[in-house]
């Protein structure tokens, strides 16, 4: 068998198994495995509840629970500032940025609780603590 029949017949294998692939995992995406997409997926989960701070800034119509939603899809997830180990044991916080708004998103068995929202803009327009 010459080389160029070798070549050919490799080539034929190649295009069997990228057709075979694309027949079977064509409709999946590998970004979904990355670290951020999964811990998205883990924070919205359970639900999202606010804590006092972020409870005032939703009453005073500041930020609506779709808001934080929108912030937790889209939002830069800052590895450096969140615990993801519990070292602090107040219990894993993801911290999570978006333009100038920022939240921390605390995982607890039942629900995602969302404190220390951080939010420039409409500060001054409500009154919380």
């Amino acid at each position: 068998m010459t080389f160029i029949q070798r070549l050919w017949r490799y080539m034929i294998g190649i295009a069997i198994g990228t057709m075979l692939a694309f027949f079977f995992f064509g409709s999946r995406s590998c970004s979904q495995w990355l670290p951020n997409p999964q811990v998205r997926q883990f924070l919205g989960e359970p639900g999202l509840m606010g804590d006092e701070r972020t409870r005032c800034f939703m009453q005073c119509g500041a930020v609506t629970m779709a808001d934080l939603r929108v912030l937790l899809e889209e939002g830069d997830i800052q590895y450096g500032a969140s615990d993801v180990r519990n070292e602090q044991g107040t219990g894993k916080f993801y911290r999570i940025e978006q333009d100038n708004r920022a939240a921390e998103f605390v995982v607890t068995d039942t629900t995602t609780l969302v404190r220390s929202l951080e939010l420039p803009d409409v500060s001054d327009a409500c009154d919380c603590p």
